[in-house]
């Protein structure tokens, strides 16, 4: 095999196990960082009476003297990995979560495209095997140092090792390792830039309130307090009543400002690393522009809404954390809306003020769509004060009074609720929809109050005395539905996304061919799903198979499936040439292509979650099951092979190295015949996918699943089991003929 041809070999399900080696090293950086916050502490503090953390020094004893040349090292490592932007951020998260002082601390590791935290390398090392459960600990005694110190974010920018910054590094973690000290203690900071002993003042903002970068900045290059105080006075004058032409109102704060105005930048040595920098609670990555309104956003947090550093960021995580608003609770979620209502309280007459607020409720808006609705419905409002029902429903927690604008969208969406159940029975003879139902669908769908109710009498049409979804009458009713094209799908997929017996999803599924052949724009309702599909790729929904199957049907013109009623896509799809709907294809393409990381993340997803649905003893009653796992990424895979392109060939291959490999975990975590049953018709399906979408360059890849046959052949003695396996490889042959045969066409 030549050389060019082994990324060939990469596969995106084996690319957790090439992302394992940083995570390691991410874990590795964590701890060398920590530990150095706990030996500058400790030599700080060497009068001082032995702490317990002091005492409990056997993790660090690998790093014997100086953990900072080890750092070095490490720093080094993560410099030669490729495609990074030369940071690192640290930043704490779930901080309204941790409630108590036995709530562990948790914290979000940022680095190229990785994201870790406890959970994340405590499933890499279940993953793995035993021998790695070191890395539990160090991340744990990693961020329980973090919080010791008090630090929410670190900044890191990689040094050049054969620079200045190297040293600066070294100084700022001695900064950083006394600075809370020395702040509780009122005393001044004293720590060693190379030989010199340095003991000099914390620095303040232009709050007078302690600052520590604007401290890292000062100690770095030598700064006095009346020199810096005069600093931020300038600055802070500057960023307040410049024109916003010259880019000043995207600073956070003062120090932000110091450190992007190239003029200061280039006179002064920047510390290369910051700590609890506002900034890096707006933004993930260095090169990112801070948008206009977050930026308006943190300079009004700190100075209407005071408090420390924490509390700051318990404001922008209830506005801008877009992880933990599907898991949250319904005590935190009031205090959350509570929170934000300050923030629309403070705004009052300030500059930029509709910007602001409009920032707030966006955000509100595009978190409230994705709670749960058992948690929703334990939020009430009384006469503008807002309380969380507990579980008897005479008994509430009362969060306190809150803005007028958070009380209509909390009536909103509670409102939603009662409307979304009444879509489910919609069928139903008793159901009956008010016009507050029709105006709550009207702003959810952005349809005037009168499609909506033209639209829902339609969908009464479609269900039977007895509730049940009758395809008959969907038909009498589809030229209908196809006059609201642009918008009546996404009220059909909305419905056949909540549960409702398998039949009638079935029957539903299978109805919307009806409409699809009268729709002009089918890749509107394309886009729709694949948005659906995209928008959480870390997670599985029982609804994105029915999402997967339906943009199956979109890509297509017509055929004989329009008769039957079909739950899965029929392989006979891969024959479809001449009835493919390019404009449909475009559209679909496009789309994977400018989300392709999101997109190969779902892939990895769901492929997680089939390799965890195959340990049995952790299963539970809501678990996806195998069977509808591999469907889903059955789909996927037709999905791509109609698309063509490298995207297409790129997953293909993936799988195939994947299902076209007995050694590979799938066929290792669980024995039983049915599911190397399951495993050999979804190779089967990756042959046929890729002769379909693969090129001459694919052939051997193919050619060496295929040369596997005897290793096949030992998963199981089962007579039908050998059967199946020829009957699989089979497909290799006919693959390659495909590949072959469509090459020959393109170039004649």
């Amino acid at each position: 095999m030549a050389d060019l041809e082994i990324p060939i070999l990469e596969s995106l399900y084996d690319s957790q196990g090439r992302n394992d080696a940083l995570i390691t090293l991410l874990v590795e950086l964590c701890h060398l960082l920590s530990a150095c916050l706990r030996r500058d502490k400790v030599n700080a503090d060497e009068n001082a009476e032995p702490t317990e953390e002091q005492e409990d020094t056997s993790i660090d004893v690998p790093l014997q003297i100086d953990p900072f040349a080890q750092l070095s090292k490490t720093l080094g490592k993560l410099n030669k990995r490729s495609g990074h932007d030369g940071t690192v951020l640290i930043r704490a998260s779930r901080l309204a979560s941790q409630n108590s002082a036995y709530d562990k601390p948790d914290y979000k590791v940022y680095f190229s495209d990785i994201v870790i935290n406890r959970q994340i390398v405590a499933a890499m090392v279940r993953r793995v095997g035993n021998h790695m459960t070191y890395l539990n600990a160090l991340i744990l005694k990693a961020f329980q140092t973090l919080a010791d110190h008090q630090i929410l974010t670190l900044f890191l920018r990689i040094p050049d090792p054969q620079s200045t910054a190297s040293e600066d590094l070294k100084t700022a973690l001695s900064i950083i390792a006394r600075y809370h000290q020395a702040l509780e203690n009122a005393q001044t900071l004293t720590f060693h830039d190379g030989d010199r002993e340095i003991d000099m003042s914390i620095m303040k903002d232009e709050r007078s309130l302690p600052e520590p970068n604007l401290t890292l900045l000062a100690g770095l290059n030598g700064i006095q307090l009346e020199a810096m105080s005069k600093l931020v006075k300038e600055v802070h004058h500057w960023v307040r009543v410049s024109d916003t032409s010259v880019g000043s109102h995207r600073y956070a704060s003062v120090y932000d400002a110091i450190a992007g105005v190239k003029n200061l930048r280039g006179k002064l040595r920047i510390p290369p690393i910051e700590m609890n920098n506002i900034r890096w609670f707006l933004v993930d990555k260095a090169g990112e522009k801070l948008p206009k309104a977050k930026a308006q956003l943190s300079w009004l947090i700190r100075e209407e809404l005071e408090g420390d550093v924490m509390d700051q960021a318990l404001y922008l995580e209830s506005l801008y954390d877009i992880d933990n608003y599907g898991q949250i609770n319904a005590r935190e979620l009031g205090l959350r809306l509570k929170r934000l209502s300050a923030i629309i309280d403070s705004v009052g007459n300030r500059p930029k003020k509709a910007m602001i607020v409009e920032e707030v409720l966006t955000y509100l808006q595009w978190h409230m769509g994705r709670i749960p609705d058992d948690v929703i419905r334990q939020l009430t409002v009384e006469k503008g004060v807002l309380a969380v029902r507990g579980d008897n429903e005479r008994t509430a927690f009362e969060i306190g009074p809150v803005n007028d604008l958070i009380v209509r969208t909390i009536e909103f969406y509670t409102g939603r609720l009662e409307t979304r159940l009444k879509m489910r029975r919609v069928g139903a003879d008793d159901t009956v929809f008010t016009n507050r139902d029709h105006e709550i669908l009207a702003r959810d769908f952005d349809l005037s109050p009168i499609d909506v109710k033209e639209i829902v009498q339609l969908l009464r049409k479609c269900f039977d005395a007895k509730g049940r979804f009758s395809k008959s009458g969907f038909e009498t009713c589809v030229a209908a539905f196809a006059r609201h094209e642009e918008k009546v799908f996404e009220i059909l997929w909305h419905f056949l996304k909540q549960p409702m017996p398998r039949e009638d999803r079935i029957a539903f599924l299978n109805a919307l061919q009806l409409l699809f052949v009268k729709m002009k724009k089918p890749e509107l309702a394309l886009k729709i799903l694949l948005t659906d599909f995209l928008e959480e790729p870390d997670r599985v929904h029982s609804f994105d198979r029915n999402g997967m199957m339906l943009a199956n049907l979109l890509l297509r013109r017509y055929n004989k499936e329009l008769e039957i009623d079909i739950e899965i896509t029929p392989e006979e799809v891969f024959l479809v040439r001449e009835g493919l709907n390019r404009d449909a294809a475009a559209v679909a393409l496009m789309m994977v292509d400018q989300n392709s990381s999101a997109f190969f993340e779902k892939i990895r997803t769901i492929h997680r979650y089939i390799i965890n649905s195959l340990d049995q003893a952790d299963k539970t009653e809501d678990d996806l099951t195998t069977k509808y796992l591999l469907s889903l990424e059955r789909e996927i895979h037709i999905f791509v092979s109609l698309l063509g392109g490298d995207i297409a060939r790129s997953v293909l291959r993936s799988a195939l190295n994947e299902y076209g490999n007995p050694d590979s975990e799938i066929y290792q975590v669980n024995s039983e015949v049915t599911i190397f049953e399951a495993f050999l018709l979804h190779l089967k399906v990756i042959f046929r996918g890729l002769g379909r979408a693969g090129d001459v360059s694919d052939e051997w890849i193919i050619e060496h699943a295929a040369n596997r046959r005897e290793e096949f052949m030992a998963l199981s003695s089962e007579n039908r089991h050998t059967v199946l396996v020829d009957r699989v490889l089979e497909w290799s042959e006919k693959a390659k003929t495909s590949i072959h045969s469509r090459q020959v066409t393109e170039v004649a």
